[in-house]
């Protein structure tokens, strides 16, 4: 005569209760007021954006960043199914709201553009603790890209990328038999002088690369080091087209004059230098894959 117990089976596995409707809301509450906070450092950032030579892609970057969480809804879906808030994590994220709040009033803009997706990964962190936090970390680590770093390291890598690519370019068209001479980040040629602009230091196609470098690599990238390898691509790569634009300009402007290094032509330049580098960093990935 079987017993109750082996009547009704093997005994099963305590589940975990699902997530209330109570607790859903608490979560978009928290988020909610996560994005109130972080309105006036998104206003700081986007002046940063307009006025900036380097950083008008950056108001694509949130967009992309909520594509990317939305892409990995299902995990998201499933780390909000169990209730998982660890006991201390309401002290992580009032520590980051705070922070927010100081960096914002202190005007520190690097740092309160920072505290954005800090911010938002505490709330995730503190209403569904490693499991929500976990696959939110590709969206918020994306969103930190459209921070600009503090203006006094980007005039110091901006002075030192001209430099170089001054440089290796002078090296180049001596090489090819050129007669050039660089005083700093002067190009001079027989008739005329150059200057190698802003433009054309390689920062721009660095920031404007960067974003998509990581697209790339989530997408057709494997692994971890592959991923981090098609990312890191983009400095080399992004020196080496803006070095080929100089050379190829400064050779031109030895035989047709200055107009080569203005116009639609040098704008053309520019164009082609991002395309090269975003077909190379895709190359890169392939090769990797």
């Amino acid at each position: 005569m079987p017993t109750p117990r082996e009547r009704d089976g093997p005994p099963t596995t305590r589940q975990e209760a699902p997530r209330g409707l109570g607790e859903l809301v608490l979560t978009g509450v928290a988020f909610a007021l996560a994005l109130v906070l972080s309105i006036p450092a998104l206003q700081g950032l986007s002046r940063i954006w307009r006025d900036s030579d380097f950083y008008g892609h950056a108001y694509a970057i949130p967009l992309v960043a909520v594509y990317l969480a939305w892409s990995r809804r299902e995990e998201i879906r499933a780390a909000l199914r169990p209730p998982r808030p660890p006991a201390f994590g309401w002290l992580v994220s009032l520590a980051a709201a705070s922070l927010e709040v100081v960096m914002v009033l202190g005007d520190v803009r690097f740092a309160a553009g920072v505290g954005i997706p800090l911010l938002f990964g505490a709330v995730a962190f503190a209403t569904g603790g490693r499991p929500f936090l976990r696959p939110l970390g590709l969206p918020l680590a994306f969103l930190a890209l459209a921070v600009p770093p503090p203006g006094f390291f980007l005039h110091e890598v901006l002075f030192r990328l001209k430099l170089l690519v001054t440089d290796v370019s002078i090296a180049i068209l001596h090489a090819a038999g050129e007669t050039v001479v660089a005083e700093g980040n002067t190009i001079l040629v027989p008739g005329h002088t150059l200057f190698v602009a802003d433009a054309c230091s390689g920062l721009t196609s660095i920031v404007t690369l960067l974003p998509l470098a990581c697209i790339v690599a989530y997408f057709l990238g494997r692994g971890v080091w592959r991923r981090a390898v098609v990312v890191a691509s983009v400095v080399p790569l992004a020196v080496a087209a803006n070095v080929a634009r100089v050379v190829v300009t400064v050779a031109l402007v030895s035989r047709l004059g200055t107009d080569a290094a203005q116009g639609l032509l040098h704008e053309s330049f520019g164009l082609a230098t991002y395309v090269v580098g975003t077909l190379a960093v895709i190359a890169v990935a392939r090769v990797l894959r």
